[in-house]
């Protein structure tokens, strides 16, 4: 049976759905409602009484035909009225739960009987009913602003067709996440990481509940309320930050899972709790610095254990401006956006030999040249290249230098290190690594680099770059293939090839595609390519993107998934190589990017927010 529309008739009357304020009304489309129908006559039933027939005797009763008629005309219309006027107001949340089978509420998500993802009713509330109302908004942008031109695509109305599979593998998705959640919660409840398979939990990451702080964001996206309020409830009893004061910390882990998480998650709730663990982290963080312009890799909540490095690993120094800027913004105390643009303009005045690109370790300091290195967009570089076009997006195109540096990278990546395979095949290329000064290029590309093609999307939309968006969807294609032909259906750590005679290409295994000797063959649930698929759908509307998702998340549900929750592989071609690790990153990322690419585009659009590195989304005001 198909299921109702907003315009089927539900019984006898016809319901519409209000798509902003997101409960059932009678159709104004029909002024003559059916009160009025009923009402109208009875005023001229008097009349009728008036006259008088030939009654009929029975016992001790005696009937009059007409005045029986009327009276049950009269009872007709009184039990007709009561379905009309008064049954409707005691029976609307059952009337929108059949609804919201067919239209989830809000004519846009419209996934089954799902209280806590459907938008909530807005006439009168609960304080529960409130914030989810605000949440509900936020994700969709309400309150963003920015004065940079739009580059999501403009999607056209979908077919029933398309609708109905689009939120068949949302729900999925959905499902997945809560499995995962659910065996969190179940066995690592405030701690970093649930062990998937043998249960249990590790604390990898300061121990503060990395998975709780990482994921509640993404609890708020795809609409688990009752979740978040549990985990809201976890921070402002549970979480302290103090217990170790002396400990030697993660910086870069640090800031974007735990201050990123505080600060996407303020972005969709508002609650204040959030900002205000965000701001206690960010003094703490200071301690970092210490006398140094760049952070080290290491601090300690209290300062006099604080230490400097010499030498800082470029993506670490270089991953911190968004979330530095942002609580700046959120809080009025400029000394972290003071701190996060220092660094920028420092690593702008450096001189390297490959325009643009810099090498994995650098030191303080302005003007520094740096030479025979090995350059890449991969691991210990990705996610500084990744900033300077996120924080120029998130400063609304004030920082210029930014722009300049991301755009001057971009294009020493086009002349150096793109490597095309040998089959003279145009659908896909790699980025590969090049020696600073030789300029040669091997033909090695880690997952993170995958990350490359959504930067290189957004940059051509936003600084009319057609020719980019081409490099972005071959590098997506590439990264994609690694998934395609491995017997697990997921991309190993590091895809390397085989080296061709011929300069700038390489040889793809027959059957592998990758090479097996050569590669880096772990899956530890890693997300960057789907966040490139989903920026690319998002700024292109091509559902081959959704497909490829689709096909990425059920090799996921087939090779990963757990009792408990989903884990990682140590080889790619050996589905039972489990290594019992879920890292936080999986729910903060790889299932936030796979359930966005299937919902509707207004929830988390990139015209509103800017995502973190690790997938927080921080609102464009």
């Amino acid at each position: 049976m198909e299921p109702p529309t907003s315009d089927r008739c539900l019984g006898q009357f016809r319901t519409v759905i209000d798509i902003e304020k997101g409960y059932s009304e009678p159709d104004q489309q029909y002024p003559s409602s059916a009160r009025t129908t009923v009402g109208a006559p009875l005023s001229g039933l008097k009349k009728l009484f008036d006259h008088t027939t030939n009654p009929i005797v029975s016992g001790r009763y005696t009937i009059n035909l007409r005045r029986l008629f009327l009276l049950l005309l009269i009872l007709i219309g009184t039990i007709t009225l009561w379905f009309v006027a008064i049954l409707p107001e005691h029976s609307a949340e059952r009337t929108d739960s059949l609804i919201q089978n067919a239209v989830g509420i809000t004519n846009q998500d419209r996934l089954k009987d799902d209280e806590d993802h459907a938008r909530p009713h807005v006439s009168p509330h609960t304080g529960a009913q409130d914030s989810a109302t605000y949440r509900y908004e936020r994700v969709r942008g309400k309150g963003a602003r920015t004065s940079l031109k739009k580059i999501q695509f403009k999607f056209p109305p979908e077919s029933d067709q398309d609708r109905l599979q689009r939120e068949s593998r949302l729900q999925a998705v959905r499902d997945g996440f809560e499995h995962a959640w659910t065996g969190y919660r179940d066995h690592a409840w405030g701690h970093d990481e649930v062990s998937p398979v043998s249960g249990g939990y590790k604390d990898n990451f300061n121990g503060w509940g990395a998975t709780m702080i990482d994921s509640l964001d993404t609890l708020v996206i795809m609409g688990f309320n009752k979740e978040f309020d549990e985990a809201l409830e976890w921070v402002k009893t549970k979480f302290t930050m103090t217990n170790n004061p002396t400990i030697q910390l993660p910086f870069f882990e640090t800031i974007i899972r735990y201050m990123g998480g505080f600060l996407g998650a303020y972005d969709l709730t508002g609650e204040k709790v959030l900002l205000d663990k965000a701001e206690e982290l960010g003094k703490y963080t200071l301690n970092a610095f210490h006398g140094s312009d760049f952070p080290s890799s290491k601090f300690t909540i209290d300062p006099s254990f604080s230490g400097s490095d010499e030498s800082f690993v470029l993506a670490e120094i270089g991953t911190l401006q968004l979330e530095f800027s942002h609580l700046s913004k959120l809080t009025g105390n400029p000394i972290y956006d003071q701190k996060a643009r220092k660094i920028f303009d420092i690593l702008g005045s450096a001189m390297p030999e490959i325009p643009g690109l810099l090498p994995p370790n650098v030191q303080a300091g302005e003007g520094r040249k740096y030479s025979n290195f090995q350059a890449s967009v991969g691991g210990m570089v990705d996610s500084y290249y990744e900033y300077l076009l996120k924080e120029w997006i998130l400063l609304d195109g004030k920082a210029t230098k930014y722009k300049e540096m991301f755009e001057e990278a971009v294009s020493s990546i086009k002349k150096y290190m793109i490597m095309t395979p040998e089959d003279g095949s145009k659908d896909y290329v790699i980025l590969g690594q090049v020696n600073s000064t030789s300029k040669t290029v091997e033909p090695d590309m880690g997952h993170l680099a995958c990350f490359m093609s959504g930067s290189l999307a957004m940059g051509s939309k936003y600084f009319g770059r057609s020719e980019d968006l081409l490099l972005a969807r071959q590098v997506a294609q590439g990264c994609y293939l690694g998934y395609h032909h491995s017997a697990s259906g997921l991309a190993p750590e590091a895809a390397r090839f085989t080296e061709s005679s011929q300069p700038g290409k390489f040889v793809t295994d027959p059957q592998h595609f990758f090479s097996q000797y050569r590669s880096r063959m772990e899956y530890i649930l890693r997300p960057e390519t789907l966040e490139s698929l989903w920026i690319l759908y998002r700024l292109t509307g091509e559902k081959k993107y959704q497909d490829q998702a689709w096909e990425i998340f059920q090799s996921l549900e087939r090779s990963c998934r757990t009792s408990i929750a989903y884990t990682g592989l140590t080889n790619v071609n050996n589905i039972n190589s489990k290594d019992n690790r879920m890292e936080s990153f999986f729910l903060a990322e790889t299932l936030k990017y796979l359930y966005l690419i299937f919902s509707t585009p207004d929830v988390i659009s990139l015209d509103d927010f800017v995502l973190n590195t690790e997938a927080h989304p921080f609102l464009r005001t």
